[in-house]
């Protein structure tokens, strides 16, 4: 039975990593103009915290045939980096271009 259930869980997985990696190449690649471009600095915010909660989601969603066996743990590495990525990122962003008085 363990054969019959590894080809759906490992195709959802990869397709939620490949959503993943698609959100994380916005958030990384988006680059804002200056301290000034509030509009690209809140998408970037945005798209690290949607990294983050997809992240999660794909972990908890991979969590669930590692622990039966199904799948080997390494299927959890990519969601768990991910999650890495989107925290690492919203923190450059917040720590490198902090909010001034006006905002």
């Amino acid at each position: 039975m363990t054969g019959l259930l590894r080809g759906p869980w490992g195709v959802t997985l990869v397709l939620a990593n490949l959503s993943n990696a698609y959100v994380a190449y916005g958030a990384l690649v988006t680059q804002p103009l200056g301290d000034w471009d509030e509009q690209t600095l809140t998408a970037i915010e945005f798209t690290s915290a949607l990294l983050i909660v997809l992240a999660v989601i794909t972990s908890l969603l991979a969590l669930v045939p590692v622990r039966r066996g199904t799948l080997g743990r390494w299927w959890l590495a990519p969601s768990l980096i991910f999650l890495t990525v989107g925290a690492a990122r919203w923190t450059y962003i917040v720590q490198t271009y902090p909010q001034g008085p006006g905002g």
